[in-house]
């Protein structure tokens, strides 16, 4: 545990070094949102957990001589085996001041931030809603602020929505929502275990900041997105305008306000970056997942624990220039009893009708001394058991063909029905021997025919609608609660159906 937590201390570090390193070049040439993605890299590490090996892909270390280990195993007291440790070390005194002082740094964190949020609620006013993000006014900002991850709040100046600048308040108000829905405050939450773990690391301060820093940027490309030159002159405007504003805790404000380099310069130079091209934006997404690939290339790696066999300690002899004498050989073990031959098996019900002897006799002649010479068969009389078994089985197999007999004539039966059926059941045809939409015909056997037109089908439906619509317009003409105007242009209307059916005739 102790190996895992300092190569992750030490990777994250280095990670943090190569995206302040990276961030000012990559926002250049791929844009700001990607300089922003960079700092998922050792969050990435700090997550990343050990990984144990088997124990036979460890490196093998070099073996002492067979003299010297058991020169050592013999005569090395066993209190000086195991080297003598101290209980609680300055190791361990270090590592527990780290953690302790990690475990305080994120107890800081989530209290500035819940006492922030109760003083920004305290005396607010909801003014409007964003889906599930609420618009308030309250007298403890001074700018908008972004803040919340499940209760998604953004806190405007009081009157800020009765602004004469109504281009600069949506502008500004876009801004904090864009944080909200681009997951920064989730990212900024995301970031604080790493910042626990190198709290008393200078470098991870500077990293906390740029990121903040690159953040802001990254939300300003996404809200100006397509966005003209008159839309990014007014939205710096409204960036230099919070320029100045309260230091709030893990919470997204307009201004931003940081040590170090302004924020605000920052982002204004990054808002003279045009927008990237959709190729180069790919080969940034290119790039970063590369990177994310190489960083489990960093992960702890360690072995499973081998199974050691003890060591038996053996006596050397008293004198190593006399050679010990040669061990007698062992006596030779007594022969194990031959087993009892197996009992026979019992003859099974299939056996019990043919039994067959072979008879194997030796033979004086040729190179085998065992060949079989014949094989003699002999029936044996069934008993009476056996007897009354076989006779059952005949009445069973009577018993079948008279049932399959029976099951024939059905069928010869039921066939006949079914031909008998087909013979009365009239046979239907379309065809148009006549101007009958439906005739029936009498054949020679004795079947009916029922013949159907469709043609004459569709000249009565025709016919149908022809003296339908001329109802329809016979009762329309002599209607007189239309007026003049509608009751001619129904008439129309109903003239040009009448007009297409007869075309159709």
């Amino acid at each position: 545990m102790t190996s895992w937590l300092m190569d992750t201390l030490l990777y994250t570090g280095v990670l943090i070094a190569l995206v302040l390193i990276l961030r000012r070049p990559v926002a250049r040439h791929f844009g700001p949102r990607i300089a922003y993605a960079l700092w998922a890299l050792p969050a990435l590490r700090l997550v990343l957990p050990p990984v144990v090996l088997p124990a036979s892909m460890a490196p093998v270390e070099q073996e002492a001589s067979g003299e010297a280990a058991l020169a050592l195993a013999a005569y090395a007291p066993a209190e000086q085996a195991v080297a003598h440790e101290p209980a609680f070390g300055a190791a361990d005194l270090l590592l527990a001041l780290w953690l302790g002082g990690a475990a305080l740094f994120m107890a800081w964190r989530i209290a500035t931030y819940l006492r922030m949020r109760r003083e920004l609620l305290a005396g607010a006013r909801p003014v409007g809603e964003a889906g599930r993000i609420r618009l308030v006014e309250t007298p403890a900002v001074a700018s908008p602020v972004a803040f919340g991850v499940t209760d998604k709040v953004v806190a405007l100046p009081p009157r800020f929505m009765a602004m004469e600048d109504r281009g600069a308040r949506d502008l500004a108000i876009a801004h904090e929502l864009e944080h909200h829905r681009g997951y920064d405050l989730i990212a900024n939450f995301a970031a604080q275990p790493l910042l626990a773990l190198h709290w008393f690391n200078p470098l991870a301060w500077f990293g906390w900041r740029a990121m903040r820093r690159d953040q802001e940027a990254a939300c300003d490309a996404r809200v100006l997105e397509g966005c003209g030159q008159d839309v990014r002159a007014a939205y710096a405007g409204v960036i230099a305008g919070f320029a100045a504003g309260p230091r709030l805790a893990l919470a997204a404000p307009m201004a931003c306000p940081v040590l170090g380099e302004k924020s605000i310069i920052h982002r204004l130079r990054s808002l003279s970056i045009s927008d990237i091209s959709p190729r180069r934006r790919l080969l940034g997404r290119l790039l970063l997942a590369g990177g994310a690939i190489t960083v489990p290339m960093t992960a702890s790696i360690s072995y499973a624990a081998a199974e050691v066999q003890p060591l038996e300690q053996v006596p050397l002899p008293p004198s190593a220039a006399a050679p010990p004498a040669p061990l007698a050989a062992p006596e030779a073990p007594e022969a194990p009893a031959a087993p009892e031959a197996p009992e026979a098996p019992a003859l099974s019900a299939a056996e019990d009708k043919l039994r067959i002897r072979r008879i194997v006799r030796e033979s004086a002649e040729g190179d085998h001394p065992r060949t079989v010479r014949h094989v003699e068969l002999r029936r044996e009389p069934l008993s009476e058991e056996q007897r009354q078994r076989l006779e059952a089985m005949n009445e069973e197999m009577e018993d079948l063909r008279k049932e399959l007999a029976g099951k024939q004539v059905e069928m010869r039966a039921h066939a006949l029905a079914m031909a008998e059926v087909r013979h009365n059941v009239p046979e239907v045809v379309e065809r148009c021997d006549s101007d009958e939409p439906v005739s029936h015909v009498t054949l020679s056997d004795g079947r009916q025919r029922i013949v159907i037109c469709a043609r004459a089908i569709e000249r009565q439906a025709r016919d149908g609608a022809r003296s339908g619509l001329r109802q329809a317009r016979s009762a329309v003409a002599r209607s007189t609660g239309m007026s003049a105007s509608a009751k001619a242009e129904v008439l129309r209307d109903l003239d040009e159906e009448i007009a297409d059916l007869e075309a159709e005739r």
